[in-house]
Parts: structure tokens; sequence; C-alpha cells
């Protein structure tokens, strides 16, 4: 971890090149995000996330496209994200060869910007029909290996007999399980895995590491967001990340992972996951829906201090409140305002935000990964002329966090107040102090919230006084006194409203909007 601090800056964006094109039932390509890096670079991403762009198994194929995840080659890319035509799509080698020399423009390109590329590794399983379990497939492409795989009991190990591999879940049905000999505790099928010859083994993992080492090497992407992590050996991991930040240093890996994440982390993945905090906000938003008066508000702060516990120091969270798994925040929070207060508070805790493409313009539809996958049928387009006020909240707040260390790199401590529908909390570095409040509040009347401001502000105060001055913009301001006793402030949130408030060194008091708090020593107002 110590050799990614890029990290603590990033914000990550999520991008499915099936709907990333602008013309109808045509898909995305390399160069289409190409030309797109400029916008993404002015919103504030500074890392792109590419999922699989391999070509994709036909045996077992769910619907026309088949899903991303099921990969024939992990070394190749698919034609139908090329920028070609038609007759060059016929040619198989010069198709490759132009999606990889765009793919490497792409990568160029956003190295020029500043910006970092991720793209997806599926260590767990491949397509049935992957290219190593065909007999014809020659050694300079992997060979031959129906050993690396995960068969049931008494077959052939023949695909062309009608045998296929066991597949890592019921209803993973085009995919195909690979063996890396060491039993996964909790995985279905873990206690299977293993090898009678431990040659076989290591050969398979030397496979696998040269995938990584492989789009490292010929195309310097920055890193990879690992699928399904949990269910690939940790001893795997401790060696192919080392191997990989051996070739270059700075390489990222983020796992998606919901078993074994602190183990993870210590095997040497730079991120993980916060799952849990999106199951929290989503269970919240449910009982906000539904009129719950019992919110789980309170819960988020347990989720982080959880975290604080469960994970080794320097870990790194990657925070959302949508992604290709999940329904799109707009219909999950049951609005744009709600998702603004969801993902504000993913931006503002420590870690790092992402965003999924097309949720800056309010997109509701999630993509399939297949026709039919999450009902939808068809691969359309994004919105590109959706929300343009959302987008411009979303490259508001992206600016804030960019330009305020204490969002990136400060501590958190968690601020009590009189409200369970708000969260608040300090992000606090050396030489800067930072108060958020995030109202999950949707009354119409709002929320009243009494907060008896955090010594490290009232220490901060003590010389000259100081003020908290919303960054949002709304033109708020509180004053600090410099006497150093205890403060409580009254504040009226609106619904679903949020307060960035930075600590600064006072000014005159008529330039902005002011709220009065309420002075307390030792326990009486005054």
């Amino acid at each position: 971890m110590m050799n990614t601090p890029w990290m603590d800056d990033a914000v990550i964006y999520q991008i499915y090149l099936r709907v990333y094109g602008e013309e109808k039932g045509k898909f995305g390509t390399f160069t289409d995000v190409q030309e797109d890096l400029p916008r993404l670079r002015d919103l504030g991403i500074n890392t792109i996330w590419l999922m699989p762009f391999f070509p994709v198994g036909q045996i077992r194929r769910k619907g026309e496209a088949g899903s991303p995840y099921a990969i024939r080659d992990f070394k190749a890319i698919a034609p139908e994200y090329v920028d070609c035509s038609k007759k060059q799509r016929d040619d198989e080698a010069k198709v490759n060869e132009l999606g990889r020399k765009q793919f490497k423009n792409l990568v160029k390109k956003a190295h020029e910007l500043k910006m970092r590329v991720l793209i997806d590794f599926v260590g767990d399983h491949t397509a049935v029909d992957n290219v190593l379990l065909d007999p014809a497939n020659p050694p300079e492409k992997g060979g031959y290996h129906p050993e690396w795989f995960l068969w049931p009991y008494g077959t052939r190990r023949q695909i062309l007999l009608g045998d296929y591999p066991l597949a890592p879940a019921d209803d993973w049905t085009d995919t195909a399980e690979l063996n890396y000999g060491i039993p996964v505790a909790g995985k279905p099928h873990g206690d299977q895995l293993w090898y009678h010859d431990d040659g076989d083994r290591q050969a398979m993992w030397e496979y696998m590491i040269g995938v990584l080492e492989y789009w490292v090497r010929e195309f310097d992407v920055d890193g990879y967001r690992c699928d399904f992590a949990h269910w690939v050996p940790l001893e795997f991991w401790k060696t192919a990340i080392s191997r990989v930040k051996a070739l270059k240093p700075d390489v990222a890996f983020v796992a998606e992972a919901y078993e074994r994440t602190a183990e993870l982390v210590q095997a040497g993945f730079d991120g993980i996951y916060a799952f849990e905090l999106y199951n929290q906000l989503k269970t919240l938003h449910h009982e906000v829906r539904n009129g719950d008066p019992y919110y789980e508000v309170p819960y988020i702060r347990n989720k982080i201090e959880w975290e604080n516990s469960h994970y080794p120091a320097g870990y790194r969270m990657m925070r959302y409140t949508e992604n290709h798994d999940e329904i799109r925040a707009t219909v999950m929070y049951g609005g744009i305002e709600r998702s603004q207060a969801a993902f504000l508070l993913a931006l503002t805790l420590p870690g790092m935000p992402m965003i999924y493409a097309g949720q800056e313009w309010g997109e509701t539809v999630r993509p399939p990964l297949f026709e039919g996958n999450f009902e939808e049928m068809t691969f359309k387009p994004l919105n590109r002329q959706g929300n343009s006020a959302l987008e411009a909240w979303y490259q508001h707040v992206l600016a804030i966090r960019r330009d305020k260390t204490a969002l990136r790199k400060g501590a958190i401590h968690f601020v009590n107040t009189s409200s369970g529908r708000v969260v608040a909390f300090l992000r606090q570095t050396e030489k800067q102090i930072m108060l958020i409040l995030v109202n999950f509040n949707g009354d119409a009347a709002g929320e009243e919230v009494h907060i008896e401001l955090p010594q490290a502000i009232l220490d901060a105060c003590a010389q000259e006084g100081g003020q908290l001055d919303d960054v949002l913009g709304k033109g708020l301001r509180i004053h600090v006194g410099s006497h150093g006793v205890r403060q409580e402030v009254q504040l009226h949130l609106a619904p679903w409203q949020s307060l960035i408030l930075e600590l600064r060194k006072p000014t005159h008091p008529e330039q902005a909007k002011t709220v009065s708090g309420k002075e307390k020593k030792n326990g009486k107002k005054r």
C-alpha cells in the first residue's frame, strides 16, 4: 500500500463500454472513452475503471452479447470495442492489432491528462469455452490446460465430449471455475481446490500472474479492480501483487470482496469495496421511503468505526452509491436530492469515491450485463443530455474534495448531535479542520439540530477566535469565540441538506449570514 499514495486523491469513474457510445445499437469504443477524457477531467475524475473488454465465450452464453465477466481470452480485445469499419472487424488479426493500438492511445492520453486507468481482472472464473480449454490453443496463448479448472467427479474433462467444468455458483452457468490448488473457506466447491501435482498449480499461477503482468507491461495500465477477490486464495494474491508491483511499483489493486476483507488488505490490496456502508445507506433509504420512524443513521457511524477497528493501518475503502451490480442511485434512494445526500457522505468520508458512468446525469436505467439481465432487454446509450444541473453539482463537490486536504487525508472524528437523522463528523489535519453534516430527514419541515462544537475547533480558535464557513456555497457562517468555553450551535437543515464547514480565521461577520451559537460553560447556558 505504501507504493500507491496517489490513491489517497483518487476519484474513480466506472465505465461500461457497451453503453458508453453515442449511437443506439452500437457499443462504445476505446475512442469514445478517449474523446471523453477531457470532460471527465473537468468533472473532477482522475482515475477511470474500464469494465471487461475481452472476448466473451460462446458456449452457454447469456443473451446475444453474453456477460462481459464470462471471458474467453484474458489477453485479447473484443472487436466490438474497437473503432473500425465492418470490413476491418471481419479481419480478426487486423481488428485485434487496431484494438491494441487504440487501447494504448487511450492509456497514453489519460496519462497526458494526469489521469490513471484501472481495468478488470476476473481471477475466479472464465468462460466455459475459454481458450485454455481448447485443444487447438497454441502455447503462445497459454496452451491447453483442462487441469487448471474444477470438474465434476467422474467426467472426461473434455468440452467436445459434452463435459463442462463446474461453475462457481449455480446461476453462473456461462462460467468455468479456475482451480488455484488451495482450499478457500466459504466458497462453493472450496474443499475441492487441490492438485495431485503441485507443478500444475504453479503453472496455473504463473499463467494468471502473467495476465496481470501483460496489461501493465504492454499497455502501462495503472491497476486492477479484482472481481470477487475473496474467492481467490490469499496466497495467490500475495505472490501476484508482489510480482506486478516489482514491474510497476505504483500499480494499484482494488478488491471487490465481501468476505476476508481485512485479510485481503493484509495480502497487499490497496483498496477494498465499502460494501458495508453501501448496504447501510440502502437500508436507511428503504426505511425513509417507507416512513419507518427508526432511521439507521447512527449505524453509519458504527460502520466507519468498525472499519477503523477491522482493517490494518493505511486501509482505503472505495465508496460508491451505485455500480453495475446495483440499482441506479436516483432510483435506489428515491430522487436526485436523496442520492446527493448519500453521495456527499461517501465523498467526505475517508476513502476513494467512485462514480458509475451516467450517475452524474441522474441516469435511472441500470444497464444489463446481458440482454434480459435486470429486466433490461437492450443496451441503451447513456443519456448525455440528462441533468446538467446535477452534473454541475458533482463537479462542484468533487472540486471541494480536491481542494481540501482534510477531506482526502484527514483523520475522522464523529460529532454528537441532538438528531438521530443527521450524521456529523470532523475531518482534520494539522493545518485544516472541516465539519461535515448530512441530513437524512426528507420531511418538508427539515431538521432542527443542536451540536456542541468539538474540542478540536475550540482549541484551534483559542487565541483569536474563528469561523466555520460552508464551502458548498450557501453563505452560512458560524462564529467561534476565543474564550475556549463550550459552545453549542443550533442549525435548521432543509430536507436532505448537507453542510461542509471549513474552520477559518475570523473576518468581518457582516460578509455572510451568521448563525449565533449558544455558549455553554459548566454545563449551563449563558
